[in-house]
C-alpha cells in the first residue's frame, strides 16, 4: 500500500505551503529521530562498497527523486532555467543542513548566535532558502529587502 502523496496532489497546493509542510515535517521528525538516523547512516557508511550500501543507496536515491517528482508539479512557477536541476540541488541544501543542524550536531555552541533560534525559524529560513534558490517568486520580502537596504 503507498500512502506517499502523488504529483497531481502536490499541484493542487501551492509551492510555498507544500515546502513549509514538507521542510516543517522533515524537522520535526529527524530531531524525533536523531539518534536512529545517526545511528543508522554510520552503520551504512561502515559498510561502503558492500551489496548492503548499494541497495540503500538505490533506496535513498529513488525516495529523493520521488520528492524531487512532487515538486516539480510546480515546475511553471519555477523561473530557474532548469527546474529539476534547481530542486534538486534545492533540496540537497535543505537536507543538510538539516542533518548538520539536527541529527548531526556535535557542539553548536560556538555557532548559536549565527543560528536560527529554534526550530520554527528554522523551519521558516529553510523554507524561504528553498523558494530563493527556485527563483520561484513566493519568497516573501521584508519592505527593507524590497527598497534595496
Amino acid at each position: 500500500m503507498r500512502t506517499a502523496m502523488s504529483a497531481e496532489t502536490a499541484a493542487r497546493i501551492p509551492l510555498p505551503i507544500l515546502a513549509e509542510q514538507t521542510f516543517g515535517g522533515m524537522v520535526t521528525v529527524y530531531r524525533m529521530n536523531a539518534p536512529v538516523l545517526r545511528a543508522m547512516r554510520q552503520f551504512v557508511q561502515g559498510r561502503v562498497r558492500t551489496p548492503f550500501y548499494a541497495k540503500v543507496d538505490r533506496l535513498e536515491a529513488r525516495s529523493f527523486e520521488r520528492v524531487v517528482e512532487i515538486f516539480l508539479a510546480h515546475r511553471a512557477e519555477i523561473r530557474h532555467p532548469d527546474p529539476r536541476t534547481a530542486i534538486t540541488v534545492g533540496l540537497i541544501m535543505v537536507i543538510s543542513t538539516i542533518y548538520e543542524l539536527v541529527v548531526m550536531p556535535l557542539d553548536l555552541m560556538a555557532w548559536k548566535s549565527l543560528l536560527p533560534k529554534d526550530d520554527q525559524a528554522l523551519k521558516a529560513e529553510l523554507v524561504r532558502a528553498f523558494l530563493g534558490y527556485l527563483d520561484s517568486g513566493a519568497v516573501k520580502r521584508s519592505k527593507r529587502e524590497r527598497a534595496g537596504k
